[in-house]
């Protein structure tokens, strides 16, 4: 890859900075954010890897103490079985320099299921709706084509816990089913999220983590329908499946390396692979460093095309009473802009609209977080983004894409305990800059969720 002559300072002056301030793998990617509010602490920034191979339960506290109480005497199944209804209220607008503004309002959410263990058998499942309170414009991904209501069940998996031999932790899923993996993952970005058909064995917060199987459909956030894995990626009238393999061990302190690779038969492969390096100080700040590498190319009969392009990126995070400061760069191969039909995409740099890996391209990142949780239970925390790409470009044509700028702004409210538990307001802005034309956009969405947890 070459680097333009203007851009070379500026790139390299960012990588001393990086190493200098030892500081890397800082706000989490796009799809991590939509899980959770910004951490205080660079300790608990998780980088796609970790993210990955961190369960996420459902919660542990519950409304109906009455019935709860008549289930302690049941089998584990029962007993231990998990019900809640996952309120979520969205609106989204978009103003740009055209008529064609979209504006969308919804409500709906998740219901939830999750069963306890029975001689190592257990299920899960979800069904997710989206109703449309008001719509107009384009699509705003908030419901499906059309701009229909979206009622599916999104997960229904059948579940075995092995025990008692060298796979001891690890779970057999079956089923409809969401992941976490880097390019497969739930992308929660709209009303509903992402989820697909798989039959997995994996095992996660352990020693040695590890994931391998096989996923043959998907269900975009803003679709009902399951569709196979080729045709999700472009291939019409295909019918093939993805493999996957991955892997994470966990060094010295919150410190890790891993890797994901994903087989897409007869569509591409991509390679995953990131290191991650904490520490901390004496003053309570704290240092995270991590690097990242994505490597693609198109497989067997070659269905979506002829490619092969890779993405290295790095970022750092230093925290200290409760903010978060982070810089960042990466790099795009020549060959081809990264592809991700399958999920959210786990650059360093990805932001609200855009990943900043179009073929060639170079970008830089600033970030700046704060949460009051450092200093009191109060919920609010805030973080701003700021990306530039530059030196894209047409790896059809050779053509220069022009520049643009990406600078986002989040506002959460999560009270993590009391009567307002379970309740996360968060207002969202976003403003893209391209160089030299009239395409400037700026989003706002505004999204409360409210989780209701039965037993």
């Amino acid at each position: 890859m070459i680097f333009k002559r203007k851009f070379a300072p500026r790139f390299f002056a960012l990588m001393i900075i990086v190493c200098l301030c030892a500081s890397t793998a800082s706000h989490a990617v796009e799809y991590i954010r939509l899980e959770y509010p910004q951490p205080p602490m660079a300790a608990d920034l998780a980088g796609p890897i970790d993210f990955a191979f961190t369960d996420i339960p459902l919660s542990d506290r519950f409304l109906f103490t009455k019935q709860k109480k008549k289930l302690e005497d049941k089998p584990a199944f029962w007993r231990d079985a998990k019900f809640s209804f996952d309120l979520r209220t969205y609106h989204f607008k978009r103003y740009n320099d055209f008529d064609d503004k979209p504006k969308g309002h919804t409500f709906g959410g998740q219901v939830r299921f999750e069963s306890g263990w029975w001689k190592n058998f257990g299920i899960r499942a979800a069904y997710y709706n989206s109703r449309k309170i008001s719509a107009s414009g384009p699509d705003t991904g908030l419901l499906d084509e059309d701009a229909q209501d979206i009622n599916v069940l999104g997960e229904a998996a059948v579940r075995y816990r092995i025990t008692d031999t060298i796979l001891d932790g690890s779970v057999i899923d079956l089923g409809r089913q969401t992941m976490n993996l880097p390019y497969m993952n739930k992308l929660d970005i709209r009303q509903v999220p992402s989820a697909h058909e798989a039959y997995l064995i994996s095992r996660k917060d352990s020693q040695f983590d590890y994931i391998f199987g096989h996923v043959t459909k998907h269900k975009n956030y803003d679709r009902e329908k399951f569709i196979p894995m080729s045709e999700s990626a472009g291939a019409e009238d295909s019918n093939k499946g993805v493999s996957v393999i991955g892997a994470r061990l966990p060094l010295h302190g919150k410190s890790s390396i891993g890797f994901g690779y994903l087989a897409g038969w007869d569509t591409f492969d991509t390679l995953y692979a990131e290191s991650t390096y904490y520490t901390d100080f004496a003053d309570e700040s704290e240092l995270r460093l991590s690097a990242q590498y994505s490597h693609q190319r198109s497989s067997g009969e070659q269905l979506v095309g002829d490619f092969s392009t890779n993405h290295f990126a790095a970022k750092g995070a230093y925290s200290w009473s409760g903010a978060i400061l982070t810089l960042g760069g990466s790099i795009t191969g020549s060959g081809a802009q990264i592809r991700d039909p399958w999920g959210g995409n786990p650059s360093y740099l990805s932001l609200q609209r855009y990943s900043f890996n179009r073929a060639n391209e170079k970008a830089l990142l600033f970030g700046l977080s704060w949460n009051s949780l450092y200093f009191s239970p109060l919920g609010i925390s805030s973080y701003i983004n700021i990306v530039h790409g530059s030196d894209a470009r047409d790896p059809l044509t050779g053509l220069d894409l022009p520049d643009r700028t990406e600078y986002d702004a989040t506002i959460d409210y999560k009270p993590p305990e009391g009567f307002l538990e379970g309740l996360w307001v968060r207002a969202r802005y976003n403003f893209v800059e391209v160089k030299g034309d009239n395409e400037n956009v700026r989003d706002l969405r505004l999204i409360l969720n409210y989780t209701l947890p039965f037993l």
